[in-house]
């Protein structure tokens, strides 16, 4: 910070304010907001108001960072954007228009919708696959409009440019100098600068003797690339990594070569001005060029170079990758519970509404920074990994004490009689952390459903005792079953199925003892061990006191439901085939714990590091004993596997399929999900562990992969290139299918995080779970950028075996049920001074008469949504963002005018006022058109009668993806197509009105609004 970022801002603030026809363009916001709130003084803040409104200055993108595109999901990218968005707009009252993603590494057709949907005019990429960029600049094929969905609603189409093979930088060579060319003020170091001033990397001075040699090869490099496009408008990005924070050397040798060139530009036959990328495109769009539009795929993966395939960086860092999903989840169930909190009219205040704002914005902050295309990519370095971790992990434990306090807020009924909530091993007294301590005595269970749907969902709590009754609100016996730990010490696990309303919670009764017929079931475990071609032994033992018949063979062992059945070879105890019951169908279905040895050493060509995957043969089997336990019971079902080298007593690799029975009742998506628990880590140096599906899913290697978890892209298989494995990878964000067409059967895995996956053969998935990289690339490198992580990993993954009608209808719910789970937090009751406050007396406090008194002290069930929502639409935000701005616009700028002294050097007034009645909410269409045959349609929806619990609605406005337009007021630019359906050069419309409280949401597309509730 002390060396770059605020020497940046200061520095060019300060000669933008000197001469006017300097231009600057600022990018992340992270940085921007560091030096407004920490550095900037009132007269540089004063200043910049200035700069902006001479439209010296202008904010490009305006996220709080650069987002990668290729690992993260679709609602952070969204977050992100809206809290960078949000200070831009707040404070300033700009509205970015354009993008400058120039680093991430590959392009997604997703993140250019959401680039649409935000009010983007245009959107600039950079990092694409080498070859088809040196295509595109032979044709002239840079620039065109990317309709970027399947789906036809209003905001698909966006006019995008990707930079030449220059990217975003200067020429970095000079034919008359050995040092760099145009980098003056060198590369920053920090966070202490040089005392001597000497950076490195600082370029030659401009100087009389040298000006024309500069001036000639900036024309030169000028001409070259206006090759590459279609006008005579280019775009020279003066600048690259590390730049202007010295502006002043920079500005004094670039006017100097800007000064002559433009006396000279007759000979030149250039004219070259400081510009801003707003009045780049204004140029392109005012030449009313014609463009080819790209209706296809996207730009992934992105290699740099022949073995240079930028895939590894799907899988790199997976504990940061885990803790950023996770993270995100909590926010969004924070954000929807503190909507509840401060509106719903009979909510208990336990909590200062400020406070729990405040603990929300800095998680707000921590998970839009991770974001970054060095940051959840696991592509930073060490340092700067652990400060990723730290931010999100004090957030999230600020948000989960704010939970805490609201909940019980939400549930109470007496403010004079509360109750203390806690998660599951969060500040908690208890000395097992995480696990719930089983008594005699009641534990209220309270389980929130962050989801918009209804839904029946598996709880799954580590408890002290097998021996356990369930109760649910009303009394009622809850089945539910104890499975033992694999490691003999640990604490059981209890499972039960929770009933959870919309956006809502309820409440469960957890105590020791049986109370009637209903009561939890015992598991019983089967173990065996076999040997790599050595003789097998088995050990079998009854763990509990189940009546259920053995159906193990000596052949076979397998688990079922009503959906599956799995086998197990019982010579290997790799599974074998699994059987869907529904169709009758028997799939080959195996999975082997594989590891790619990795490039390591430069002198035998490039290496997998953090960014590249480049493996030097086919992957090899791990685990020469492979140990089994079957685990069986009434309501669920495991194969636990346990991988060890031949003479190693702790396995290398756990994994646990596991299969659920609903008691009564047919869940679709219980029934139909396998759930799998992934245990891997530490790995040996320079490995990369895949886990292999080998299935008789026939589907010529190619696959389907999820973009961003908005869209899924069809990946066929890439021959004839220099990485025939790693070019073949691409991002898991949440979702990844094979399919046999002939046979209608699809095989799809979803994730909990990030992964790399791909099919190099045909009716295999394979899915990276971790790397442990150690080479020589960065030995010359002031800077560490080693893989050397020596983690453990838990990742989970839930696999789905239906035809693809099936599959596609539980396939979006699935990807969320998994993303965002139940939050579970307990009551502890074992204290004598809340139990006597409750019921005036310790003695005979029996189950029913506690519940009893629970319900009548408590909310024990509530869903915030009245009106159910379609199964084809998510509810993807309900959020309070505490912004102060006005919705009106020009309301807006007259407010910020007023607390603004312009050249006075005074201090400005700050904007501090929260505002707690705006509510932000956002509905996202799951389906693209033509996926499914009833889900694929318009669906209306009525906002009032969804969210009548809130109040009467007052007010609504639609708003643009992040909020900081009135969708009345957004005009976007048309663009001309070579298209037959082209029209002129006239605005886009966005789609239908609202109508009333309601509107009808097209396929793919996603609506956001402001409500205001009296």
């Amino acid at each position: 910070m002390k060396a770059y970022a605020a020497n940046v801002y200061t520095t060019v603030v300060e000669n933008l304010m000197n001469q006017p026809e300097k231009r600057f363009i600022a990018v992340e916001q992270e940085f921007f907001r560091l030096w407004w709130n920490n550095v900037a003084n009132s007269i540089q803040k004063s200043n910049v108001y200035k700069l902006i409104e001479n439209r010296q200055m202008e904010f490009i993108i305006g996220g709080q960072v650069m987002n990668d595109e290729a690992v993260t999901e679709y609602s952070a990218n969204i977050q992100q954007l809206t809290e960078g968005h949000a200070f831009i707009y707040e404070t300033f009252g700009v509205r970015p228009q354009f993008s400058w993603h120039v680093d991430p590494f590959g392009a997604t057709a997703a993140m250019a919708t959401l680039f649409s949907l935000a009010g983007f005019n245009a959107h600039l990429t950079s990092r694409i696959d080498y070859d088809k960029k040196e295509e595109m600049m032979k044709n002239k094929g840079l620039q065109f409009v990317w309709k970027s969905t399947a789906s036809s609603f209003g905001s698909n189409e966006i006019f995008t440019h990707v930079m030449d093979n220059y990217s975003y930088c200067v020429p970095s060579e000079l034919p008359f100098s050995n040092r760099s060319g145009f980098f003056w003020n060198g590369v920053a170091l920090f966070p202490d600068p040089p005392k001597d001033g000497i950076y490195p990397n600082m370029s030659l001075p401009v100087t009389d003797e040298n000006l024309k040699e500069y001036a000639d090869v900036m024309i030169e490099n000028i001409k070259q690339r206006a090759a590459w496009f279609k006008t005579n408008n280019v775009l020279w990005p003066w600048g690259c990594d590390k730049q202007f924070f010295n502006a002043t050397i920079q500005f004094e040798n670039m006017d100097k070569l800007m000064k002559y060139i433009q006396v000279s530009s007759a000979d030149y036959g250039v004219s070259v001005r400081y510009a801003t990328v707003d009045e780049y495109f204004k140029a392109l769009h005012d030449a009313n060029e014609s463009w080819d539009v790209k209706t296809e795929g996207d730009f992934i993966p992105y290699s740099s170079a022949p073995h240079e395939a930028w895939t590894g960086f799907y899988t790199s860092r997976s504990f940061l990758k885990g803790l950023a999903r996770h993270s995100q989840s909590l926010l969004h169930a924070g954000e929807s519970i503190f909507s509840l909190y401060t509106h719903l009219p009979n909510s208990t205040k336990t909590i200062d509404m400020t406070y729990a704002l405040n603990k929300l914005k800095k998680l707000r902050w921590s998970s839009a920074e991770v974001q970054h295309h060095d940051g959840v990519t696991g592509t930073e370095s060490p340092i700067v990994r652990d400060m990723y971790v730290s931010h999100l992990t004090s957030s999230s434990n600020g948000v989960r004490d704010a939970i805490e306090q609201m909940i019980e807020g939400l549930i109470t009924k007496d403010d004079k009689k509360k109750v203390e909530l806690n998660f599951l091993g969060h500040r908690t007294k208890d000395p097992v952390n995480g696990v719930l301590r089983i008594s005699t005595k009641p534990v209220p269970i309270i389980v929130y459903n962050p989801l918009g749907w209804p839904m029946n969902r598996t709880i799954r709590l580590n408890v002290t005792g097998k021996n356990i009754c369930i109760k649910d609100a009303d009394g009622k016996s809850v089945p539910a079953q104890v499975l033992p730990c694999l490691n003999k010490s640990g604490p059981y696990q209890l499972f039960f199925f929770a009933n959870l309303p919309a956006l809502g919670y309820n409440t469960y009764f957890i105590q020791s003892g049986y109370q009637d017929s209903n009561h939890t079931h015992d598991s019983q475990m089967t173990s065996s061990t076999a040997y790599n071609n050595l003789k097998q032994t088995t050990n079998s033992k009854q763990t509990t006191n189940s009546k259920r018949r053995n159906k193990y063979t000596e052949k076979t062992m397998a688990i079922s439901n009503d959906c599956y059945a799995i086998t197990v070879d019982n010579t290997t105890n790799y599974l074998e085939y699994i059987k869907l019951k529904q169709s009758g169908k028997q799939i080959k279905f195996q999975n082997l714990f594989m590891e790619y040895d990795a490039h390591s050493d430069v002198a035998n060509g490039q290496v997998s590091n953090n960014y590249i995957f480049r493996p030097k043969a086919d992957a090899q089997v791990v685990g020469q004993k492979v140990k089994l336990d079957v685990v069986r019971g009434p309501l669920v079902q495991e194969i636990r596997q346990s991988f060890y080298d031949l003479f190693q007593d702790k396995p290398r690799y756990v994994v646990t399929f596991r299969l659920y029975t609903l008691p009564g009742y047919h869940d679709n998506l219980i029934c139909n999900r396998i759930e799998v628990d992934l245990q891997v880590g530490p790995l040996k140096i320079n490995k990369e562990l895949i886990i292999r599906f080998t299935t008789s899913v026939h589907n010529s290697r190619t696959i389907h992969t999820d973009e961003n978890a908005y869209q899924m892209m069809e990946r066929r298989p890439r021959d004839n290139v220099s990485e025939p494995v790693a070019q073949n990878y691409y991002p898991m964000v949440s979702t990844a299918f094979i399919e046999d067409i002939k046979s209608d059967i699809r095989f799809t895995a979803l994730a909990d995080r990030t992964h790399g996956v791909g099919s190099i053969s045909d009716g295999k998935m394979e899915i990276m779970l971790l790397r442990r990289l150690v080479n020589n690339e960065f030995e010359d490198h002031n800077f560490n950028l080693t893989l050397n992580d020596t983690v453990i990993v838990r990742p989970t993954l839930w696999l789905l075996f239906a035809n693809s009608s099936l599959s596609s209808l539980l396939q979006h719910q699935a990807r969320l049920q998994l993303e965002n789970p139940p939050l579970v937090l307990a009551a502890d009751y074992r204290q004598e001074e809340q139990l006597t406050s409750l019921f005036h007396s310790r003695k005979d406090v029996t189950t029913h008469r506690f519940i009893n008194k629970w319900r009548q002290l408590f909310n024990s069930k509530f869903s915030s949504i009245t009106c159910e929502l379609p199964a084809n639409v998510h509810l993807l935000t309900l959020k309070t963002p505490g912004w102060s701005y006005d919705n009106n616009h020009s309301k807006h700028m007259n407010n910020i005018k007023s607390n603004v002294e312009f050249g006075k050097g005074e201090k400005r007034k700050e904007q501090t006022t929260e505002n707690f009645k705006r509510v932000m909410v956002r509905f996202h269409h799951l389906f693209a058109e033509g996926k499914h045959s009833s889900m694929s349609k318009p669906v209306s929806i009525d906002i009032q009668k969804m969210l009548v619990k809130f109040g009467k609605i007052s007010s609504i406005d639609e708003r643009s993806l992040t909020g900081i337009w009135s969708k009345g007021d957004l005009k976007r630019w048309k663009w001309n197509t070579n298209t037959k359906n082209n029209k002129s050069n006239e605005l886009y419309h966005h789609g239908e009105e609202l109508r009333g409280t309601g509107f009808t949401i097209s396929p793919q597309d996603i609506r956001t609004f402001f409500v205001k509730f009296t």
